[in-house]
């Protein structure tokens, strides 16, 4: 097998294209991003004739003042009381959509795919304008306890989802075997899927968690409570120094969940058990934590209810008349918002793909030491929540689409990156050991047997991220980084409701469009790769 036929091999389709229809697809390309790139105004030229301010901005925040960082104790364990709640709720809320929505338990598809829909229907709405509802709904006096439920919901929508997909790939057997001992339903799921499912359940827990700490330090910038709105706070007295400290602290706690949530994860993943003693100490901590967090946020049950019925008026006032007047405006401003998200996302596939083969040692001749400390960078820069970025940018270059997409793509580097490197890690040997028998030198292996195997990947990822891209773009506008965000931002600022129901009524249909079409390229991209 020499280099050619690996070549061809890997490319798949690519390659029976005749040269007049690939040209064809190229330049279709360029037009399309060169017209998407002034349309959210970035312009490297302008970019670097702007960066003096963005020198003036970086000269203010440094040094960081910390000489208050004894106020930053109480909204920085209020963040963290926020995201661990909102997860606890969000994975008790997402039992009940698991158990009866996949078909591997129900397979009446009259109870499958409505909760399906519903799962997927709760996905599409954004963190943050789940934050702005419930705020408006509990009021700002309860920030907190809004911040909490909102969390919990999105929370649910992420568990469920990814616990739904790991339940339709578990081992069908032992659920056969106690079917036919006649059991019923609830037996099949206590003794036959959740000794299988349970692991990844508590996995995708864990991520959420570490996910929530990220959207929970910035939901105060909207009145959710936390170590955000000391933020929003300092931005507003324009203490840049105090707001470069809050950052870092932000920067640090991100930092150490994740690294604590990584080691839960990896020992998860190689069957590592605790003592049966260990065990119950972590029940028994997680239990008092929780009780401790219900209490310090205030969680009222009366007042959940009170704002659960607020929230009901909300929807129904959102929902029921649209300002359909702002139908061609909320267009225009969804299509920046889809824009923001392709730019940013191009930009960092771009710089990620070489961070991915330097981040990983294997096959790729890069010393331990280089690839250790580059497998550092996206780790670092995945700490920084995009709406913290976007605040940054808005500070050095202004209002707009350009913000926003500086603020995706800086965080989708730090996302692609590392799992660009893991796909590097999982490269298969026997196509690289074929190629150096043959005495091909380092580049030919790589662009013969390295290349062709984790393209589709790194394209799969970026498209996944582009996925995840349009939410986030939706909603950064709400500090004015462009898109239909900025719309919700003055329709929440008037009280409009009717105006945020036209957005939601906007947002929620492309989503759902969008997931639908990312899915079926990612799978026929991953099914080319492994048939290549």
């Amino acid at each position: 097998m020499d280099g050619r036929t690996l070549s061809r091999r890997g490319l798949g389709r690519w390659g029976s294209w005749t040269l007049l229809g690939r040209s064809l697809f190229i330049l279709s390309l360029l037009v399309a991003y060169v017209l998407a790139f002034r349309a959210v105004e970035f312009d490297p030229a302008n970019i670097l004739q702007n960066l003096h301010h963005l020198r003036n901005l970086l000269g203010k925040m440094y040094p960081p003042d910390f000489s208050h960082f004894d106020q930053l104790i109480r909204p920085l364990i209020q963040t963290l009381q926020i995201s661990f709640l909102g997860t606890l709720f969000g994975a008790l809320l997402a039992i009940p959509l698991v158990a009866f929505g996949t078909q591997v338990v129900i397979r009446n598809p009259w109870i499958y795919w409505p909760i399906r829909s519903l799962m997927n229907l709760l996905r599409t709405v954004p963190d943050l304008v789940y934050a702005v509802l419930f705020v408006v709904a509990f009021g700002y006096d309860h920030g907190p306890l809004a911040g909490m439920v909102a969390l919990s919901v999105f929370s649910c929508s992420i568990i469920a989802k990814l616990a739904s997909e790991s339940a339709d790939n578990i081992n069908r057997r032992p659920i056969e075997a106690i079917e036919a001992t006649g059991a019923s339903k609830f037996q099949v799921i206590r003794y036959a899927v959740i000794p299988q499912l349970l692991p990844a359940f508590i996995d995708h827990t864990i991520y959420v968690f570490e996910l929530n700490v990220r959207v929970a330090a910035v939901m105060g910038y909207v009145g959710a409570g936390g170590i955000g709105q000391q933020l929003l706070t300092q931005l507003d007295l324009l203490k840049y120094d105090t707001v470069f400290a809050i950052i870092l602290t932000i920067f640090a706690l991100v930092v150490v969940i994740d690294f604590v949530g990584n080691r839960i994860r990896d020992a998860l993943l190689h069957g590592l058990r605790m003592p049966f003693p260990v065990q119950v100490l972590t029940w028994v901590a997680l239990g008092w934590t929780a009780v401790w967090s219900l209490l310090s946020l205030d969680v009222n049950p009366e007042r959940v209810l009170i704002g659960l019925g607020y929230l009901k008026n909300l929807l129904w006032a959102i929902v029921s008349s649209p300002a359909m007047e702002f139908f061609n405006i909320s267009i225009s401003r969804m299509w920046e918002s889809l824009l923001i998200a392709f730019v940013g996302t191009t930009l960092s596939f771009i710089l990620a793909f070489p961070l991915g083969f330097l981040a990983s040692r294997k096959y790729t001749g890069i010393p331990s030491q280089v690839a250790f400390w580059v497998k550092q960078i996206p780790g670092a820069i995945r700490a920084f929540p995009e709406l913290i970025l976007a605040i940054f940018f808005i500070a050095s270059f202004g209002p707009g689409p350009l913000p926003g997409v500086l603020a995706i793509a800086i965080h989708s580097i730090g996302m692609l990156g590392k799992m660009n490197a893991e796909a590097v890690e999982k490269i298969r040997k026997e196509q690289v050991e074929a190629l150096q028998a043959t005495g091909a030198n380092r580049a030919q292996v790589f662009r013969f047997g390295i290349l062709p195997q984790v393209l589709p990947e790194f394209l799969a990822l970026a498209i996944y991220r582009f996925e995840i891209n349009v939410r986030a773009s939706t909603v950064l506008g709400i500090v004015g980084a462009g898109g239909i965000g900025m719309l919700i931002n003055e329709a929440l600022q008037l009280r409009q409701w009717n105006i945020i129901g036209l957005c939601l009524l906007v947002i929620i249909p492309v989503v759902i469009v969008i997931d639908f079409i990312s899915e079926r390229i990612r799978r026929k991209l991953i099914e080319g790769s492994h048939s290549a």
